[in-house]
């Protein structure tokens, strides 16, 4: 059924047909402005037809508004990097108004520009002269004077700028890029540095580079959605992507149990060594009725991950507090995972905030542990009735106890986490978004752990031969420092290891494209002998090349445009002599604004022609991942890959916004094809012809049953009431 964004004339013609009654002559009478965005009304009402139904139209203007409006961004599906192009729209207004438009390329502002748009259709042009790289997304934005709706004041296109491979670098310590930029610079390899927080916030922003680089990123820093965007960019997009440690990467910055853990070639848990010393770890979680909803259910998922993260010579307690503390998980080995996670699951939000009588239980039972390690972890999103949170801390302390805080949302008492934090010599953090739960507690926990890290001289040691890894003399390759401690996936090729035959160096390939875990960092802490070794870039360039997304299409031209509700594709394939390329198997990898991904077959429709449609529902950008193989040259053989690219298109918004006026002719053409009128008068509509009429037969055998049952009844009853052989009136009289 259509949202309340839509219009579809077809549901309501619908449901006027099944109120209908079918001895009737039945006419249906539509209000509309005919600007029908779902559906084939027309289409159905010629059904209606069929069965003697007409349909009047009668037009329906609402009270008109100043409105304006900016339609599709025309930009070419591919240009050269340098080559200069147009970016046209159009902008229609109801009536004369001063305006302001903005021309954005990747969401920063490129062109701005004054103007007046007069009444009705505006055609605007924008030289586009300093082009971006890969696939680049334009949006034109219109500020007017006089308007009514916004939703349709932006209008965006999709250009792919063929040129030099482009990589993102997020750093953590923004500073430290430059060591690993300047190199891969000069392996001619352009990078765009970022901080860490800086990770694009679209899948087509993503689109733009060829491969993703975290350097010591903590997974705080980035969302949920963000790193499912990344996940898709690697596997259904083809994109490269790599993690390099530091002590805020892999398992040390939370990303245990995310979509980045999915996408590489590691995992974050590592399996413990017997002389790890053992940790004990207690969970002090609010449960007060703030926390209701999302919130606890995600503490529970993060409480859940530490638990799975604790190895079986580890203790774990967990206590929720409101008023008052409740012990849902006593002080217990980790190795009765089941029915402490059951325990877990059982907490509910309800009642007040409390949270010193709870510290002070965690204390007593904590100390009366035999653990090396001591870790509390406190979450809260409220404020505190007041305590000695001083004194207990100090008492952990003592007792070698270290204290970490969270502070969900601005209602906690922030200033207080922060104190108990740096009291408890832990870290403090704060997070609006509940969905960062879960990766806080898991980097606290391996970090608490040390299980994760080491930190001493190593030289790497070639495990497995790869091209990534090849020409390089590792016999004068310096020592590194540290790295994190991870696990190697079955199908992953563990390339370098460290002399404890930790993975170093891993890769495999995920989806469409490939990982890569680099698990020592690439600045100056552990690799800082590396920074002079003449290997270093050339190291880095040859991993970086390998994961890169490729793209060939040499010889094609694609056409993608919207066609009502429709995205509709084809690409024509020529050889260099400029004959047509037949039997190609085309296939496209449809990923959605909404990260959904179909795979979508082109059919040959002519000589070097590849089409396809698919539905176009939502707002935002489509990407496709094209793939065209030839049959192979030698019985047996293997396709070969003649084309393999990225192309978009996008929807700025509803149609439901896009008409200023009423449709006449087709509101004339939908009651035309029933027999009915547009804009009919009152006698037209009732004015029923003896050709019309509709005859009723009616069965009269029911009622003159129920009149003989009630005769037969009223009989009964008089014979009973003339008793004693009276007549109903009594006696007869005798005269005479």
């Amino acid at each position: 059924k259509a949202g309340k964004e839509e219009t579809s004339i077809e549901d309501a013609l619908l449901l006027a047909r099944e109120t209908m009654p079918n001895d009737s002559v039945n006419r249906v009478v539509l209000f509309t402005d005919g600007n029908e965005t779902r559906g084939d009304s027309i289409d159905f009402a010629k059904r209606l037809s069929q069965h003697g139904i007409q349909v009047f139209t009668q037009r329906y203007e609402a009270d008109e508004k100043d409105e304006v409006l900016l339609e599709d961004l025309l930009v070419p599906s591919e240009v050269k990097k340098g080559q200069s192009f147009n970016v046209t729209a159009v902008a229609h207004s109801v009536r004369e108004t001063s305006a302001t438009l903005i021309l954005y390329r990747d969401g920063f502002k490129v062109q701005e520009r004054e103007m007046t748009l007069e009444a009705g259709k505006n055609n605007l042009v924008f030289q586009e002269n300093n082009p971006g790289d890969g696939l680049t997304k334009y949006e034109l934005h219109v500020k007017a004077e006089k308007d009514f709706y916004s939703d349709n004041n932006v209008s965006s296109g999709v250009v792919f700028i063929s040129g030099e491979p482009k990589v993102l670098l997020l750093e953590g310590e923004e500073r430290e890029a430059r060591y690993l930029s300047r190199a891969l610079g000069a392996e001619n390899i352009r990078v765009e540095v970022r901080e860490g927080k800086g990770m694009p916030g679209t899948l087509d922003e993503l689109a733009a580079y060829d491969a993703v680089i975290f350097s010591d990123v903590p997974a705080p820093d980035v969302s949920v959605q963000q790193m499912n965007l990344l996940r898709s960019y690697v596997e259904d997009l083809g994109g490269g992507f790599v993690m390099i440690g530091g002590e805020e990467s892999f398992g040390l910055g939370g990303y245990y149990r995310t979509s980045i853990e999915d996408a590489l070639p590691v995992r974050m848990r590592s399996e413990k060594k017997k002389e790890t010393p053992s940790l004990a770890m207690m969970l002090i979680i609010d449960k007060s009725g703030s926390m209701s909803g999302e919130k606890v259910q995600l503490a529970k998922e993060a409480a859940i991950s530490t638990v799975e993260l604790l190895s079986d010579r580890d203790y774990v307690g967990v206590i929720a507090f409101d008023g008052a503390p409740y012990w849902v998980v006593d002080m217990q080995g980790a190795g009765n995972r089941l029915g402490i996670v059951q325990a877990i699951e059982s907490i509910e939000a309800s009642g007040g905030t409390n949270m010193y009588p709870a510290m002070e239980e965690g204390y007593t039972a904590l100390s009366q542990i035999p653990a090396a390690y001591k870790h509390v972890i406190l979450l809260t999103d409220g404020i505190s009735q007041p305590g000695d949170f001083g004194g207990v801390v100090d008492r952990m302390v003592n007792e070698l106890m270290t204290v970490s805080t969270v502070a969900v949302g601005e209602g906690a008492d922030t200033n207080l986490l922060q104190d108990i934090a740096r009291w408890g010599r832990g870290r403090y953090y704060f997070t609006a978004d509940a969905y960062d739960i879960p990766q806080i507690f898991t980097k606290e926990t391996v970090t608490a752990s040390k299980s994760s890290l080491v930190e001493e001289p190593f030289l790497p040691m070639v495990f497995h031969p790869h091209q990534v890894i090849d020409s390089i003399d590792w016999d004068t390759a310096p020592f590194l420092f540290g790295y994190v401690v991870t696990s190697p996936k079955s199908t992953a090729e563990v390339l370098l290891v460290s002399e404890r035959g930790d993975p170093l160096l891993a890769t495999w390939r995920f989806g469409l494209g490939r990982t890569v875990a680099f698990t020592s960092d690439a600045k100056s802490r552990w690799a800082a002998d590396w920074l002079t070794w003449p290997g270093y870039g050339k190291f880095w360039a040859q991993v970086i090349r390998d994961v890169m997304r490729t793209s060939q299409n040499q010889g094609t031209e694609t056409s993608l445009m919207v066609q009502g509700n429709d995205g509709a594709v084809s690409i024509d394939n020529v050889d260099g002599n400029g004959r047509f390329i037949n039997g190609l198997e085309t296939t496209a990898q449809l990923i959605r604004p909404n990260l959904e991904v179909a795979t979508l077959r082109l059919n040959q429709s002519a000589p070097g022609r590849y089409e396809t449609q698919f539905p176009m529902t939502d707002t935002g950008s489509y990407l496709l991942k094209i793939r065209q193989t030839a049959p192979p040259t030698e019985e047996g053989g293997e396709r070969q890959t003649l084309t393999d690219f990225t192309r978009g298109v996008t929807i700025s918004y509803k149609p439901e916004y896009r008409h200023l006026s009423t449709d006449e002719g087709f509101l004339s053409e939908l009651a035309t094809v029933t027999g009915g009128a547009p804009n009919p008068t009152m006698d037209r509509i009732f004015n029923v012809s003896e050709d019309e009429r509709v005859a009723i037969r009616k069965q009269l055998w029911p009622w003159l049953l129920m009149a003989a049952l009630i005769l037969f009844v009223l009989d009964v009853a008089l014979r009973r009431l003339d008793l004693a052989g009276k007549g109903l009136f009594g006696s007869p009289q005798r005269y005479g």
